[in-house]
């Protein structure tokens, strides 16, 4: 446990680092005033958090800083270089995308992952790569920067990037520095989220060059007004007072974050970042917070926090540091009235997604690794077919079969079968749809999949291979038997089943396979039972009550048939006469015969 006088500590704003056992450092934090701080984590008995670092830490060190932005960078370069335990913090900062707009006597805009203040003036981080490289051609068609690296020192031929109407060229030596200063000029202003100031200046210089008959100047301060009225059109405003905001919500056990930045009243971004650390002793929020705004100069007025569960003395201090950083104050606060709200829930759905994208991603690769070992595969499977047999009452049997590759289903090489041989028997059934479906790809010369993966237990599985066998793929795929009850894995060679832990990726996966070919089989099975329904219409004095009492009374046509008008008369509310217009109907209609059975139910 940590013992330590605090007395030798300096009063002073800086960075102090709290190490356990061998040195390592498992805290970093700053503070206004280092000593105060450091007391009050040792003389903080009441927090389950802060009783586990000061009993985990041995030893206290510190670092003065020159003023509270030195703090604010230096806290982030140490939590970075130790990755300490008690801190939570942006996962890999470095591959966030930032757009550059850089120092050149004619500017070019690039996107770059990462900080290089040598480039030049730096935008973001923003979201998702790809979606950035496409805002950014789009925004070059109001703004058009150059994005190449030629040199400007003589003139050359125009681009392609110039015939897109991306690049007013400034190679060929056609516009003047002041032109070209005037687009750079907006496209920074716009990139700052102040679009009305980069409109007030552009009308201002549209009116002088008018004046001064300067028309080229005049056009192209024009060009770039109607460009941002085009794109403010497809802004969503958020807030009618025109306010800029940065709106947070924290998944705190998932460790993930939303950002959604408002500016002007207009949501001009969203970014979701990973993080990662194993606990806070700020909260997961006040280290977001911090993490985050050490890379950008962009930090409005007030921060939105959702859920707000910073404490207030914590909450003070950090927008203390952040308020050196910004040079004016700002406001850390929980949502107030129907906009805010509105926004937090914004934040809100937009993390979900990409909660559920990053889990599906971790799914598809931990699910084939687990399954790799689980079964002793030479190599990790890429592709799953799952078969189900759905039936009421052991007729009208149907069978799907349903395609995952990656760990998603691909529902365009999905089946579906009916049963012709084997109607009573599940295990007959799942047979002759394995065979008839891996016939059809040997004869076309298709693909197998790795894993055949049957909803059912032993009788199925044996099934199953035997079908195999008799194609000759004895040898062929791996085929797993998945029972509903225990989730019980049944494999060939294996006397007992094999159970995973239900938190077992490759578990998981298998059973969205097979929950996935009953929904598909159960949807084929209900469509046909409504096409029987509206076929059963057409009978001279059968209308929908009748039609679905014959279909409840009898598991499928064929037995409807069966059963003559006699038996028809008997088991239902049916008159002789109606019983009889209903087999002459399957007869004349379906092509049912008393010698061979039924042609047409098959």
């Amino acid at each position: 446990m940590l013992h330590t006088d605090t007395d030798l500590i300096p009063d002073s704003c800086g960075v102090y680092l709290f190490r356990g056992k061998g040195g390592k450092v498992i805290y970093v934090g700053k503070a206004v005033n280092i000593r105060s701080r450091v007391r009050s984590h040792l003389q903080n008995r009441r927090d389950r958090k802060e009783i586990k670092l000061t009993e985990s830490a041995e030893t206290v060190d510190w670092i003065a800083t020159g003023n509270e932005l030195e703090a604010l960078v230096l806290e982030d370069t140490l939590i970075k270089q130790y990755k300490p335990r008690f801190n939570i913090r942006l996962k890999d900062d470095k591959s966030y995308p930032y757009l550059v707009i850089t120092r050149e006597e004619f500017p070019a805009v690039r996107q770059v992952r990462g900080l290089h203040h040598e480039l030049g003036e730096h935008f973001g981080p923003h979201g998702d790569p790809r979606a950035v490289r496409r805002s950014l051609r789009w925004v070059r068609k109001v703004f058009p920067v150059r994005s190449c690296r030629r040199s400007m020192d003589r003139p050359s031929r125009p681009c392609l990037e110039h015939h897109l109407g991306r690049c007013v060229a400034p190679c060929t030596g056609q516009v003047s520095k002041d032109e070209y200063a005037l687009i750079v000029e907006g496209l920074r202003g716009f990139l700052s989220g102040k679009d009305d100031e980069v409109r007030e200046r552009l009308r201002k210089e549209m009116w002088e060059a008018s004046a001064a008959m300067n028309f080229e100047m005049a056009a192209l301060a024009r060009d770039l007004l109607k460009g941002i009225d085009r794109i403010r059109e497809g802004q969503h405003i958020v807030l009618m007072n025109g306010r800029d905001v940065d709106v947070v919500r924290l998944d705190e056990e998932r460790l993930a974050a939303a950002l959604i930045k408002v500016r002007g009243g207009k949501v001009i971004d969203a970014v979701m970042f990973d993080l990662e650390g194993e606990e806070s002793i700020n909260g997961a929020a006040a280290d977001f917070i911090s993490s985050y705004y050490v890379l950008t100069k962009d930090i409005p007025p007030r921060i939105i926090l959702a859920p707000m569960r910073m404490e207030a003395p914590v909450r003070e201090e950090l927008g203390h540091f952040l308020k050196a950083k910004r040079g004016s104050s700002l406001l850390i606060r929980g949502p107030r009235g129907k906009e805010e709200r509105s926004m937090v829930e914004m934040a809100d759905r937009n993390l979900g997604l990409f909660i559920r994208k990053r889990e599906s991603r971790a799914l598809k690769y931990e699910a084939g690794e687990r399954l790799k070992v689980v079964f002793g595969l030479e190599a990790t499977p890429d592709t799953v077919e799952g078969f189900d047999i759905s039936h009421l009452h052991g007729t009208g049997t149907v069978a799907s079969m349903v395609h995952f590759r990656n760990g998603k289903p691909l529902k365009s090489h999905y089946r579906k079968f009916r049963i012709r041989n084997a109607e009573n028997d599940d295990t007959a059934s799942m047979k002759e749809v394995v065979k008839r479906r891996y016939r059809r790809i040997l004869e076309r010369g298709g693909q197998l999949p790795d894993i055949i993966l049957i909803d059912g237990g032993k009788g199925q599985l044996n099934a199953a291979l035997s079908a195999l066998s008799e194609l000759g793929l004895e040898n062929g795929p791996l085929v797993v038997a998945i029972a509903k009850k225990e989730e019980e894995l049944y494999v060939k060679g294996r006397r007992s089943p094999l159970e995973l832990k239900r938190s077992d990726p490759g578990l998981k996966l298998l059973q969205r396979v097979r929950d996935e070919a009953h929904r598909f089989a159960v949807a084929y099975q209900r469509k046909l039972r409504e096409s029987e329904l509206d076929l059963l219409l057409n009978v001279r004095g059968i209308g929908s009550k009748r039609s679905l009492e014959l279909l409840n009374t009898f598991d499928s046509l064929r037995e409807m048939y069966s059963s003559g008008a006699e038996g028809i008369a008997d088991r239902t509310s049916l008159s002789p006469g109606t019983a009889e217009n209903v087999i002459r109907f399957l007869e004349e209609e379906m092509g049912f015969s008393k010698d061979e059975g039924s042609q047409g139910d098959s």
